[in-house]
């Protein structure tokens, strides 16, 4: 068991150095490695009216959206169709003739 650590004893003591051949291949490799600049520089495109109003919204996929639910809520608002209308009483539990979701600001305006 002596020999053991009188083995370990000598490693410790013994500072091991990488030769310079191998930390010339790391440095060479590490070399190869390092990200470039790009020499081409990509000239600005620039966006046509309703293109740069898609992308001030967040594109054309978003403006989609909202235009779409914006219909729906028209057709919803103006039609009133008969099955919502049923639903509508099937869920408040009454009959609901007109339904106030802006109430009036002249509660808003008073002068106190």
């Amino acid at each position: 068991m002596e020999d053991l650590d009188d083995l370990f004893a000598t490693a410790r003591s013994t500072a091991m150095q990488p030769s310079d051949a191998l930390m010339a291949r790391v440095l060479a490799d590490a070399a190869a490695e390092q990200v470039r600049p790009v020499a081409k520089a990509v000239a600005p495109v620039r966006l046509g009216f309703w293109a740069g109003l898609a992308a001030l919204f967040g594109g054309g996929g978003v403006l989609a959206g909202v235009g779409s639910a914006a219909l729906a809520g028209l057709v919803l608002g103006f039609v009133q169709p008969v099955g919502l209308m049923n639903l509508t009483d099937v869920l408040a539990g009454t009959t609901v003739d007109t339904l106030e979701l802006m109430p009036g600001v002249d509660a808003l305006l008073a002068e106190e």
